[in-house]
C-alpha cells in the first residue's frame, strides 16, 4: 500500500466512529468537569484530529477557528441578552472556556463524524434548528447552564 493509500485509509478510519467517540468523551469532560480539564481534553481531541488530518490540517483548522469565533459570538449574545446563563469559567467574552472548547470540537467534526447532518444547506439548517435547542437543554439538565424561558431555546 502506497503512502497516499495509507493516509486515505487512516483518514476514513478516523472520520467515523473513532472520531465520534473521542469527540463525545471530550464533550462530556467539558460539560461535567469544566475549569481547565474539559478544554484541555477537547484541545487534545482537536490536536489528534489535526495530526490525523495533517494533509488537510489547514482546512480543518479554519473550520475549528471559525466554529470557535461563531460560538463565542453567539453564546456571548445569548448571555448578554439574558437568554442563557453559563456556569464555570474562565470566560471568553461572556462564554465560558469549556463552551468555546465544545465549539472547537464541533468544527473538527463537521467534515467527518457529523458530515451526514450538514451534507446540504437544508440538512444543516434542520440540524441546527433541532440540535441547538437540544444541546442547550442537555447542558441545562447537566447543570452547566440555565436557559431562561422559551426565548432562550428559540435564540
Amino acid at each position: 500500500m502506497g503512502e497516499q493509500a495509507a493516509v486515505t485509509s487512516l483518514w476514513r478510519a478516523w472520520s467515523g466512529l473513532p472520531q465520534l467517540v473521542a469527540h463525545q468523551g471530550a464533550w462530556w469532560t467539558c460539560v461535567l468537569v469544566m475549569g481547565w480539564t474539559g478544554p484541555l481534553s477537547m484541545a487534545a481531541f482537536v490536536l489528534i484530529h489535526l495530526l490525523v488530518m495533517r494533509r488537510e490540517a489547514a482546512v480543518e483548522l479554519r473550520l475549528v477557528v471559525r466554529s470557535m469565533v461563531i460560538g463565542v459570538l453567539l453564546d456571548s449574545l445569548l448571555a448578554w441578552g439574558g437568554a442563557v446563563s453559563y456556569e464555570g469559567g474562565p470566560l471568553v467574552g461572556l462564554s465560558p472556556l469549556w463552551l468555546v472548547a465544545i465549539w472547537a470540537g464541533f468544527g473538527a467534526t463537521l467534515r467527518h463524524s457529523q458530515s451526514l447532518f450538514v451534507r446540504t444547506r437544508w440538512h444543516a439548517i434542520a440540524t441546527g434548528a433541532a440540535g441547538g435547542p437540544l444541546a442547550y437543554l442537555g447542558g441545562a439538565k447537566l447543570g452547566a447552564l440555565t436557559v431562561h424561558g422559551a426565548t432562550g431555546y428559540v435564540a
